[in-house]
């Protein structure tokens, strides 16, 4: 296989789901690629750097955000010789290489894109799409429900689109932060129940809220981005006295309200993936599903399903339901698995 330079902007921007899946695919490709097989080209000012045995990791030019990507990136693959892999969704348009694209939501969904920095990202996304489909020789995407949009809506051809997937392996070397409750005593003094993610539409907060409202014997915890003015000038604190904004919190923290809740829940109205609930499920935590997009399709008969427009639940007893065990989803959803997927392509691609 001829050397293949991945895509590394991710490692200069904050651990999100996409910037999650890059970082774990690289990792898990490291192990099984040969020395000059693959390289890992970063920012200078890049941060969330992998440790790697195979792959080396070239820091090459000073731009910021999509200005690296589009130059020096961009660049480095043209003197080089070198075709792309980029895992988040964005490749160089002046030398597209090999993409996954993880949704098409700004295609699909443009109601959810209202203020101008969001405009301006669904254009460059769609932009992004369109040269996908004409110059990418391969593309990755982490769902069948994506494939098939992609189909339905752009006429691609399937046998350019691979499907993959996320994982949870990285959930395990993760530490439960065990001194938590102790910290916050104030948290615990009744069951909670637990959600994370940001505060876009997509993510339903709002059905979370409202079904709070109904629950007054249950505390809701809702980790991520935390600025209540999202909600408009009508949300108020006092409203949802059971209903707590964590902000951003660590890792071990997020592992430790995941193991003892009473259940995760994740209400999106729209996914391409969803790690937070395969999260959730590897440490035994029940998972509130809401019945939409590819959510079905990953987690099966595992999870218990809500209808995402619809508040008027009660929790105890959708909880009350039989479900199927979740071995089968945590079997098949490993980040090893979906990068030996990857590694073969890019073998046949090269060879």
């Amino acid at each position: 296989m001829s050397s293949i330079a991945i895509n590394g902007r991710f490692t200069a921007r904050r651990m999100t789901g996409q910037e999650r899946f890059a970082c774990e695919m690289i990792t898990e490709l490291d192990k099984i690629c040969k020395k000059g097989e693959l390289e890992l080209v970063v920012p200078k000012n890049a941060k969330n750097i992998p440790k790697l045995a195979n792959i080396p990791i070239i820091k090459y030019g000073k731009a910021k955000g999509s200005l690296w990507e589009q130059t020096f990136f961009a660049w480095y693959t043209i003197k080089n010789k070198r075709c792309s892999l980029n895992l988040c969704s964005i490749m160089p348009l002046i030398r597209p290489g090999m993409i996954c694209i993880h949704d098409l939501s700004y295609k699909v969904n443009p109601q959810y894109f209202k203020t101008p920095y969001a405009k301006i990202s669904q254009w460059w996304h769609k932009i992004q799409y369109h040269f996908a489909w004409r110059f990418s020789p391969l593309i990755f995407t982490v769902s069948k429900y994506s494939k098939q949009q992609m189909i339905d809506i752009y006429h691609v051809s399937p046998d350019k689109i691979i499907v993959i997937g996320n994982g949870w392996e990285h959930f395990e070397r993760i530490k439960e932060d065990e001194m938590l409750e102790k910290r916050n005593p104030e948290l615990f003094t009744k069951p909670y129940f637990f959600s994370l993610g940001s505060l876009a539409p997509n993510k339903n907060i709002q059905w979370i809220l409202k079904v709070a409202q109904h629950h007054p014997q249950y505390n809701f915890f809702i980790a991520g981005k935390a600025d209540l003015k999202a909600y408009g000038e009508d949300y108020k604190e006092y409203d949802y006295p059971n209903v707590k904004f964590l902000g951003y919190i660590s890792d071990g923290e997020i592992k430790y309200l995941m193991r003892h809740c009473k259940a995760f829940i994740f209400p999106s109205f729209f996914e391409g993936f969803g790690i937070p609930p395969l999260e959730a499920m590897s440490v035994g935590a029940k998972v509130v599903l809401a019945k939409s997009s590819c959510l079905p399709e990953i987690f099966g008969n595992s999870g218990y399903y809500i209808d995402p427009n619809d508040t008027n639940v009660d929790l105890d007893e959708i909880l009350s339901k039989q479900v199927s065990s979740t071995d089968k989803v945590l079997d098949k959803y490993k980040f090893s698995r979906f990068a030996r997927m990857i590694y073969e392509s890019l073998k046949s691609f090269s060879s």
